[in-house]
């Protein structure tokens, strides 16, 4: 009795920190997981899009696509708008003042896309923001570097080297030290 007593509370629970809406997925079952149906999880997520370009500074929108694009992702790993959402929701975290958040979105997309035709971006944008978000200066040092070894005739494998000669500095004492640099040299 107790039992059915607590799993009353628990869905009750569940029910009323989703606001009462209750949403019904025609469900699969995969190698033991329940995975949602591909057409109706996938018209969620454009909906949420439009919402979100229709209000792009919601956060609560916001928060809502960095869960839902990531369960995209969870759910169907092989298709080939998850390394997108995830991007999306990286950004998104960042956006709502979760740089770790962010940080750890792009560790999957590394990990689980290596073949990612955006791999460039996600490389650097995890450097930027290991240093200017988070100032974890020898992680970021090791980002910028990996992105140099990977990417070593780009416009911002030179930044990132300067990054690293830099690192210690600020935005503003970066910034400034460019411009000295950029002023002596011309």
């Amino acid at each position: 009795m107790r039992t059915l007593k607590f799993f009353t509370l628990i869905f009750a629970m569940t029910l009323f920190a989703c606001g009462g809406e209750e949403v019904e997925y025609d469900e699969q079952q995969e190698g033991g997981n329940v995975i949602p149906d591909y057409a109706t999880f996938s018209a969620e997520v454009d909906e949420l899009e439009a919402k979100i370009n229709e209000n792009p500074s919601d956060e609560d929108l916001l928060k809502q696509a960095i869960t839902k694009f990531q369960d995209f992702a969870g759910f169907f790993p092989e298709d080939p708008k998850s390394p997108d959402y995830l991007l999306k929701a990286s950004d998104f975290s960042l956006m709502v003042k979760l740089p770790e958040k962010s940080v750890k979105i792009l560790d999957r997309i590394i990990d689980k896309y290596p073949d990612y035709d955006k791999m460039e971006d996600v490389l650097y944008i995890r450097a930027d923001h290991l240093d200017w978000e988070l100032r974890d200066t020898t992680k970021a040092k090791a980002a910028y570097q990996t992105y140099i070894d990977k990417y070593p005739n780009t416009s911002r494998a030179e930044d990132a080297a300067l990054r690293i000669k830099y690192i210690a500095l600020s935005f503003e004492e970066y910034a400034a030290k460019i411009i000295s640099e950029y002023e002596a040299s011309n």
